[in-house]
C-alpha cells in the first residue's frame, strides 16, 4: 500500500475529505480544462444558497453568483496562467439576490497529472462593513476638524493650510491668485441689540450666502467672528473686484426675521488682494488683504478696497 508523510493514501483522502466537508470557509473545486465546478463543500452551498445538485457541473458564472461575468471569465485565464488569484471584497449574489463579500483565493495544482483549480471563499461581509464604517468615521471626523460648525464653512486652520498650497501652485504655474476678506459692518450692534442668538443667524446666513456665490476651486471659510476669506485660484484683480462687488449686493438683499422682527440691513466691508503683486507669501497676502479691509472699514463700511 503506498504511504503519503506516514499515512496510507486513503487515510490521507478520508482525513481530506472531513476537512473539505467542515470547512468553515466556502472551497470550490473547478476542471481546469473547462472551468466546471466538480465538487463543493457544505459551508459554500449554506453562503450562496444553492444546492449541490444547483452547481455541480456549472461554470461559476453559470449559476449567478458572480457579478460580472466577463471579468470572472478573464479571472479564470490569468489562474490557469499564474496558477495563483486572490480578490479582496468580490461580490457574489446569492440564490435570494443578496450581495456577499467574499475575499476570493484560488490555486491551480496537480492531481494525477491533472490541472485541477481548488477555490477558497471567505465571507467578509462584515468585516468590509466595519472598515467602511471606521472610513466613514474617520472621513467625518477629518470634515468636522475642517468645517466651522455655526457657518458650514472651512475653519481659518484649513484655510491658512490651502493657501499656502494655493501659493506655491500659484508661483510654479505662473498664475493669479486672489484672497476677499469680508466684514460685516456694524455686527456688535447685531449683538448688543438682539443678543448673540440674532448675531449667529447673521452668521449662518454669511455663511449660506458664501457657499452660494463661490466656485467649486474657490476656498470660502469663516476667519474668525464675523470675518469670512475666500480664496480664488486664478483670478484676477478685476474680476475678483466684480466678485467682491456683487457679494455686497446679494448681502443687501437680505431680509432676515428674528424673533418676529426684521433685523436692520447688512452691509459688508472687503478687502482683495492679489498674489503676486500684493505679497509673494501667504503670509504676506493675508497682511495686504487685511490692510485693504481696514481702509474699507475707515472709509465708512459698505464698500470694496484693493489692495495698494
Amino acid at each position: 500500500m503506498q504511504v503519503t508523510n506516514g499515512l496510507s493514501l486513503q487515510e490521507s483522502e478520508v482525513r481530506y475529505r472531513r476537512l473539505f466537508e467542515a470547512a468553515q470557509d466556502g472551497i470550490l473545486i473547478l476542471d481546469a480544462e473547462t472551468g466546471a465546478i466538480t465538487d463543493v463543500n457544505p459551508y459554500l452551498m449554506k453562503m450562496v444558497g444553492y444546492s449541490r445538485e444547483e452547481m455541480i457541473e456549472k461554470k461559476l458564472w453559470e449559476i449567478g453568483t458572480i457579478k460580472n461575468i466577463n471579468a470572472s471569465k478573464e479571472a479564470f485565464q490569468v489562474l490557469l496562467k499564474d496558477e495563483y488569484i486572490r480578490y479582496k471584497g468580490m461580490p457574489l449574489r446569492e440564490k435570494g439576490g443578496k450581495l456577499i463579500q467574499v475575499e476570493f483565493v484560488s490555486n491551480v495544482y496537480l492531481v494525477g497529472g491533472e490541472k485541477v483549480v481548488q477555490c477558497h471563499i471567505r465571507d467578509i461581509t462584515e468585516r468590509v462593513h466595519a472598515e467602511n464604517v471606521l472610513l466613514k468615521s474617520e472621513a467625518s471626523l477629518r470634515e468636522q476638524s475642517v468645517r466651522d460648525h455655526l457657518t458650514g464653512l472651512f475653519n481659518r486652520r484649513y484655510m491658512e493650510e490651502t493657501l499656502g498650497r494655493e501659493v506655491l501652485r500659484a508661483a510654479r504655474k505662473q498664475l493669479s491668485l486672489s484672497v476677499i476678506m469680508v466684514d460685516v459692518d456694524d455686527f456688535k450692534q447685531f449683538n448688543d441689540t438682539h443678543g448673540h442668538a440674532a448675531g449667529d443667524a447673521v452668521l449662518r446666513k454669511m455663511g449660506n450666502l458664501l457657499k452660494r456665490n463661490v466656485r467649486g476651486e474657490d476656498i470660502a471659510c469663516r476667519y474668525g467672528g464675523d470675518e469670512f476669506i475666500i480664496v480664488l485660484p486664478d483670478s484676477i484683480r478685476e474680476v475678483t473686484i466684480g466678485r467682491a462687488e456683487l457679494l455686497s449686493e446679494s448681502a443687501k438683499k437680505f431680509h432676515l426675521k428674528y424673533e418676529g422682527h426684521f433685523l436692520k440691513a447688512v452691509t459688508l466691508s472687503q478687502g482683495v488682494a492679489v498674489f503676486p503683486g500684493d505679497g509673494a507669501t501667504s503670509k504676506a497676502i493675508l497682511r495686504a488683504v487685511d490692510a485693504a479691509l481696514y481702509r474699507a472699514k475707515r472709509k465708512g463700511g459698505g464698500r470694496v478696497v484693493a489692495a495698494n
